[in-house]
């Protein structure tokens, strides 16, 4: 790919290259996760300008040449405003469908789209029609479904991007949320009825998971000596999965059927447990916190609403359960309960900022905005 508007984009990234920084960043997230106070409560403020990519249309989106140029100057805006995140293009656009893909799942393409490569991709449809099935089930090779278009997305990223810039692979999925894209809704009452049989279509996914992880570190991997950041460029110990499924369920299925392969997936990869689920305006799903609590396999938890939850159980957290938090709608929402983002700060800076576990980061339009954000951010942890 000879683009010149990539390589003008690389220049500008050279001038913003600072591996000071970088590294300390990086130690800013993983004191926090493992409950080191520091006198700071790291914010990532990610830029993403929604003109960049207003004429983007879901046909592409598998096209790594439209999707560069605008992921590069998401990086570009992010870095110039300078708040705790690490240097990170991610391949976060095809959201959940790769491993379904694998096992012959149909996308289906949505109508339109905001056209940011941070919205989520197609929807995979189910593949088993009966749980009986996923006995049948063999893991794939790892050229099926869309892996050779997003290895060539790796490939590419790496290839034109700077060596400091980590590439990072599509967003790892939790092992039951895959198994209910592959069986559908119906798993929930299986799980009931037919618990070892879904019980064996999770394990598979958890292995096939691992093997994606593997590969796709090996495609990108960089000589930076750092450790691999989530697919929102912050520094985790561990694998960060995605498994929204998880709110459908009780503590207890959560434990038996989610545990043991989130002990997997840990094995595989540093030991920490790093989980995310969504929670919403009007629904916050507080038991999951509870049974995390509860779980060896989990350390960090990450979810949209995840700061309100710690700074009403902090007690109940600490040395425990590391929180990552503030994402999705999380900022609009206390800009509406306290007036503006300053004034929620003002309150929630000086109570927690020498406490530890909590890892922030956010979304805004553009680089004025998350240059004031900064700025007020900083201020208040000087009082």
């Amino acid at each position: 790919m000879n683009d010149p508007l990539v390589k003008v984009k690389s220049s500008e990234l050279d001038r913003l290259h600072d591996p000071t920084r970088f590294d300390e960043i990086e130690r800013l997230h993983q004191r926090a996760f493992a409950w080191q106070p520091q006198g700071q409560i790291p914010l990532g403020i990610h830029v993403v300008n929604p003109d960049y990519a207003k004429d983007l249309r879901y046909e592409q989106w598998l096209d790594p040449e439209v999707f560069l140029p605008i992921q590069t100057r998401y990086l570009i805006d992010t870095l110039t405003v300078g708040s705790d995140l690490l240097p990170v293009v991610a391949i976060n656009h095809t959201g959940t469908v790769h491993l379904a893909s694998m096992f012959g799942a149909k996308l289906h393409m949505p109508e339109s789209t905001l056209a940011s490569p941070q919205d989520i991709g197609p929807t995979p449809l189910s593949v088993l029609a009966d749980i009986d099935l996923a006995e049948r089930l063999a893991l794939p090779p790892m050229d099926a479904g869309i892996m050779p278009e997003l290895e060539h997305f790796g490939r590419l990223y790496r290839e034109q991007l700077p060596a400091w810039v980590h590439v990072v692979g599509p967003m790892p999925m939790g092992p039951l949320s895959t198994a209910m894209e592959l069986r559908g809704s119906d798993m929930l009452l299986e799980l009931i009825e037919r618990p070892e049989a879904c019980k064996k279509l999770i394990s598979l996914c958890a292995e096939l998971e691992c093997r994606v992880i593997e590969r796709f570190r090996a495609v990108i991997s960089t000589q930076t000596g750092h450790t691999q950041p989530t697919n929102f460029a912050v520094s985790s110990p561990g694998v960060r999965l995605g498994d929204d499924s998880i709110c459908n369920m009780s503590k207890e299925m959560i434990q038996e059927f989610c545990g043991p392969s989130y002990a997997w997936v840990n094995e595989r990869f540093s030991g920490i447990g790093h989980v995310h689920f969504c929670s919403l305006i009007n629904s916050r799903f507080e038991h999951i916190y509870e049974t995390f609590c509860q779980m060896p396999e989990v350390a960090i938890v990450s979810s949209q609403f995840g700061f309100e939850y710690y700074q009403e159980h902090l007690e109940q957290l600490r040395g425990r359960l590391a929180v990552e938090s503030f994402y999705g709608d999380a900022y609009h929402y206390v800009c509406e309960q306290f007036g503006s983002f300053a004034d929620w700060a003002k309150d929630f800076v000086p109570r927690f900022k020498n406490e530890s576990g909590l890892v922030l980061y956010c979304q805004v339009g553009s680089v004025e905005e998350g240059r004031e954000m900064w700025a007020h951010w900083r201020e208040v942890h000087r009082w």
